[in-house]
């Protein structure tokens, strides 16, 4: 019976309802979420741009002009009774070229199916979140990675020579100035225990050169991102892994001459450094194993199989080689060391409907991910079609990018022995 009313209550074995009475899932889902750190650019928003002017090639020529250089400490002219000498002052320029880079990004392609049946639902919102996730993560290794190329100098923390003279050049997909070869000669210049750290003496000994050696001027402020303009005026910009700004609430020069009313006892250290360093916190630095490889900074962790449900689970987890790795790359910045380019759109015979049919296939190079269902479908055992009943979708982003050198020495890159634990160093 459905429902039975006042049934005296059972003085024997209670009444049990058969568990296979009603139609159930297998096993019940709830939607979770978790906290991640979130990704935040340090370097797409950091320079200036140079429009890219269409119709006038693939290579990118800035020309600027060079100011004559110093060349005496004294100057005795004549008196004024003889013929006097005579000082010809002229000047040269020089150029810095860029070639136009450019990507695609795509996703697997999505079948209806599971957006119908399955129980997450919006699967597409988030795919097309993540791609631009990556796209953006993209264009900030591109940047980084051909500045740290392009960089005639570098510092190495602890070296004999720590200013010292590299190969540099453009970056390929080929090929790179800095290679794994040299990479590995520059790990065995680090300076052995605590004279590799880059610790509070070791960022102003690099101020130092910049200021004297370099003559690299201090930012005037950040074009690209005007919110960022009155923090770095009129200081130098020190990028890298936080853990760099972390160890300073443990340095030891840091503790014995800090002011007294700074409490690094129950409080981090925390703003300007030494005056005029700013630093600016990576949040996936540029970290470099002992062999002259970068490891990727995640990877995906299979779990173990489920009863129920799906068994394509995984995890995006840190990779153990990059939070382990021995070393790292940090950069001292001074003003206007490189300007990035801004492509603009495509010719315009590619870059809009100017066919008169219903669909046509704009080219866009922008980044922006767009969903599109022109695509073929393969049944296996050599057999495609196009998706013509609309079954597929798949999610696509063109991305056309450059960074030219404006004054590169200005920017130093800095290789460094990693300190993982720097509250256990303190003496």
């Amino acid at each position: 019976m459905p429902v039975q009313w006042n049934v005296p209550y059972p003085t024997g074995i209670f009444d049990q309802q058969n568990v296979e009475q009603f139609n159930r899932l297998p096993v019940w889902m709830a939607k979770q979420q978790t906290q991640r750190i979130p990704y935040w650019s340090r370097w797409k928003q950091k320079y200036a741009t140079i429009k890219w002017e269409p119709n006038m090639g693939d290579i990118l020529q800035g020309i600027m002009a060079e100011p004559s250089p110093k060349t005496v400490q004294s100057f005795t002219p004549r008196n004024i009774t003889e013929v006097a000498l005579k000082t010809v002052v002229a000047h040269y320029e020089r150029s810095n070229t860029a070639r136009i880079k450019h990507h695609k990004f795509e996703s697997p392609q999505f079948h209806f199916l599971p957006s119908f049946r399955d129980f997450r639902d919006k699967q597409l919102k988030f795919a097309s979140d993540d791609l631009s996730r990556q796209i953006g993560m993209a264009y900030d290794d591109f940047v980084r990675w051909q500045i740290l190329q392009q960089s005639p100098y570098i510092y190495i923390c602890g070296a004999t020579q720590p200013y010292t003279a590299v190969a540099y050049g453009e970056a390929t997909d080929t090929s790179s100035p800095k290679g794994t070869a040299e990479m590995v000669s520059y790990i065995s210049q680090i300076g052995a225990g605590d004279a590799g750290y880059l610790d509070f003496r070791q960022m102003c000994a690099i101020r130092a050169i910049a200021r004297n050696t370099i003559l690299m001027p201090p930012w005037e402020g950040m074009k690209a991102n005007p919110g960022e303009n009155e923090t770095v005026k009129g200081k130098y910009i020190l990028t890298g892994e936080p853990s760099l700004y972390e160890a300073l609430t443990f340095d030891i020069h840091v503790l014995n001459t800090r002011d007294l009313p700074r409490d690094l006892l129950n409080s981090e250290f925390s703003g300007i450094i030494s005056g005029n360093i700013a630093f600016m916190a990576e949040r996936y630095p540029l970290l470099m194993a002992d062999d002259g490889t970068f490891p990727g900074p995640e990877v995906e962790l299979q779990l173990p199989a489920l009863t129920y449900g799906s068994n394509f689970r995984y995890e995006t987890v840190p990779n153990p080689p990059y939070v382990g790795a021995v070393a790292g790359w940090a950069f001292f910045e001074g003003y206007n060391s490189y300007e990035t380019i801004d492509i603009g759109p495509p010719p315009k015979e590619f870059a809009g409907k100017s066919i008169s049919v219903e669909k046509f296939n704009s080219l866009q190079w922008n980044g922006e991910v767009r969903m599109i269902d022109d695509i073929l479908i393969d049944y296996g055992n050599g057999i495609t079609d196009t998706n013509k009943y609309g079954e597929f979708l798949q999610l696509i982003s063109y991305v056309t990018l450059g960074i030219i050198a404006n004054t590169n020495r200005y920017c130093l890159p800095v290789l460094y022995r990693r300190n993982l634990t720097p509250s256990l160093n303190v003496q």
